[in-house]
């Protein structure tokens, strides 16, 4: 064996230590602790000896891997802000709570940001983790964005923003088990909505639970990779949970092509509740996904915890809404209990949408509508979805909490309508090859029906349309047919079960051809699950569904990254289909006559 000089030795260790520096790159970590109660802002930031407020957090320079906890239970007042800082895939940057015990909510940390502009706000940051934290932001002084003069009033629970062009991504961030409620810009008193809930956002500042915002309309500036799970949002002012971007127009055409700078979304097991407008929207969001998320009471006009009527709600509002948004998968949700005079949907898909799939949902007595899509859509679908009294409401009714409804219900809608100028409405822009199959819809009223004149491709197929008291065609021009003649393109309802031959009305442009009458025999009709509506009349039901193809000049669902296409192989509770084709959203429950036919 060599014996090595000492020299020899010493060079070894260098090149040992060259190769750590080189290949195993370690930046130090540092743990932040803050206690409201007994941490003093001279203190060094120790769980032994904790910083006192979020102001001091606001002046660390963060780095990569480093940890601020909250002390659980403790009260902290302001804003916490992380500006310009970014962790990194393997070192995020993480803020939470130390002690205390998390199934109690009061055990969460908790910021009252009553006059900031948000609980926790996060702009042009990187690799962020957030989680086990509670915000209050209950009026206080106005804010606005602070870097622009001309900036919306806002309020908001966790904002999380890009301030102006970059070229480059920001995002990957995790929101986890946030507890997020009475965010309102206004004072309780200060404000009453009065006309505002007719307009088609709101006008007057609100507050909202979730912000992500990209102000950038430069095309490779991205807020991208933000998961928000596990957490309640309630007695919001306007939205839950809002995305929106300036997407810059790179196509005019009657169709327009809106670059999407809002990209991988995912909402998953939030509960959002008496929220005072829509539960979830998004705005040029791209490649996203919605899942076992619950919405319930969107469009509240009243305080959770007192039941009594708050002015500064907008309400009204969808579970969840779409606008100028692309290949966003949105199932195993509840939409359940919306209201308000216009949309209050379950789920509706605004204008400028493409490759939007609802799926195995439940929407539930949401007085809007069940379907509603709106103009300029194309290849989206609704199916495989569970519909119970959707689209109650009645157009001038004035038995409602907002007053008057200025629209009808609808359990079926394809519309036109892409915005206003002013006063003034936009001409319409009929949807394009929208695919409507395979959904289980039980009303126990008058089931209200309406597709544009100009509908350009659309497959209405293998639905089961439970109507106890028929259904009613809207009235309005633009959804009749043009001197005795169908003007609309491809328009194919088909295959669709009803209870009597009556229950479809003959007039419009929705033509219902080789229609299936019958009783499905539900397990339990006028139930409130999913399970309720399995159909027990197999002979009716089983292997009666048609093929979906795709439609003219479409590729099927083919730019939704998650859908799988328009095939499907299973139901919404679960049960593999094995290449067989059903009516409604639920297998039949199998008997031996049914076994006899597979």
């Amino acid at each position: 064996m060599m014996n090595l000089t000492c020299w020899q030795v010493k060079y070894k260790f260098v090149l040992l230590l060259i190769n750590i520096s080189i290949f195993s790159p370690v930046v130090l970590a540092q743990d932040y602790y803050v206690a409201s109660h007994d941490g003093a802002d001279k203190n060094k930031g120790t769980k032994a000896k904790p910083f006192a407020s979020l102001s001091k957090i606001n002046t660390l320079a963060l780095k990569p891997g480093d940890n601020i906890f909250l002390k659980a239970g403790d009260k902290f007042n302001g804003s916490l802000r992380i500006l310009n800082k970014s962790g990194s895939a393997k070192q995020p940057i993480t803020i939470s709570t130390f002690g205390g015990k998390l199934e109690d909510n009061s055990q969460r940390a908790y910021i009252d940001a009553a006059g900031e502009l948000a609980g926790i706000e996060i702009k042009n940051s990187r690799y962020i983790n957030v989680s086990n934290i509670d915000i209050e932001a209950n009026g206080g002084k106005p804010q606005k964005i602070r870097d622009r003069k001309n900036a919306q009033a806002m309020r908001v629970g966790v904002l999380i923003y890009i301030d102006k062009k970059y070229n480059h991504a920001f995002g990957n961030i995790i929101l986890d088990n946030l507890k997020i409620h009475d965010v309102f810009h206004y004072n309780f008193g200060g404000i009453d909505r009065a006309g505002d809930v007719n307009t088609q956002n709101g006008t007057q500042a609100y507050g909202y639970g979730i912000h992500l915002f990209n102000r950038s309309s430069g095309a490779k500036t991205f807020l991208t990779d933000v998961t928000i799970k596990n957490s309640e949002i309630y007695d919001i002012a306007h939205t839950g949970i809002k995305a929106t971007a300036n997407n810059p127009r790179i196509q005019s055409t009657p169709y327009p092509i809106l670059k999407k700078l809002i990209k991988n979304i995912t909402l998953k097991n939030n509960y959002l509740h008496d929220i005072g407008g829509p539960g979830i929207m998004f705005g040029g969001v791209d490649a996203s996904l919605v899942s076992h998320n619950i919405t319930d009471k969107t469009g509240s006009s009243s305080d959770f915890d007192t039941g009594k009527f708050d002015a500064r709600k907008w309400g009204r509002g969808s579970g969840m809404w779409t606008w100028n948004a692309n290949d966003v998968l949105v199932e195993y949700n509840e939409f359940k209990n919306a209201v308000g005079p216009a949309d209050s949907a379950g789920f509706h898909i605004d204008f400028h949408c493409s490759n939007i799939v609802i799926q195995y949902n439940l929407s539930m007595n949401n007085e809007g509508a069940f379907i509603e899509i709106l103009g300029n859509n194309r290849n989206n679908s609704y199916r495989y979805n569970v519909s119970i009294n959707d689209g109650y409401r009645v157009k001038g009714d004035k038995n409602r909490p907002y007053g008057k409804a200025s629209h009808d219900g609808k359990t079926l809608w394809l519309s036109g309508f892409v915005g206003m100028k002013g006063r003034k409405v936009n001409p319409n822009i009929a949807p394009q090859n929208n695919y409507i199959y395979n959904n289980t819809v039980y009303v126990d009223h008058v089931a209200q029906l309406a597709a544009h004149q100009d509908t350009n491709g659309a497959v209405i197929a293998n639905n089961i349309f439970y109507f106890k008291k028929g259904s009613y065609y809207l009235p309005q021009k633009r959804y009749q047919l043009v001197k005795g003649k169908n003007p609309s393109k491809n328009l194919n309802m088909t295959n669709n079960l009803f209870l009597t031959a009556k229950d479809w009305p003959i007039v419009g442009v929705m033509e219902n051809s080789t229609a299936i009458i019958g009783e499905p025999l539900f397990v339990n009709n006028g139930g409130d699950t999913i399970a309720d509506y399995q159909p027990t009349n197999n002979l009716l039901v089983a292997n009666k569904g048609i093929e979906i193809i795709p439609l003219p000049k479409s590729n099927g669902l083919q730019g939704n990254s998650r859908s799988g296409g328009l095939t499907v192989t299973k139901d919404i509770l679960g049960n593999k289909l094995n290449g067989k084709i059903h009516l409604g959203a639920i297998a039949p429950i199998e008997t031996n006559i049914y076994k006899g036919n597979k």
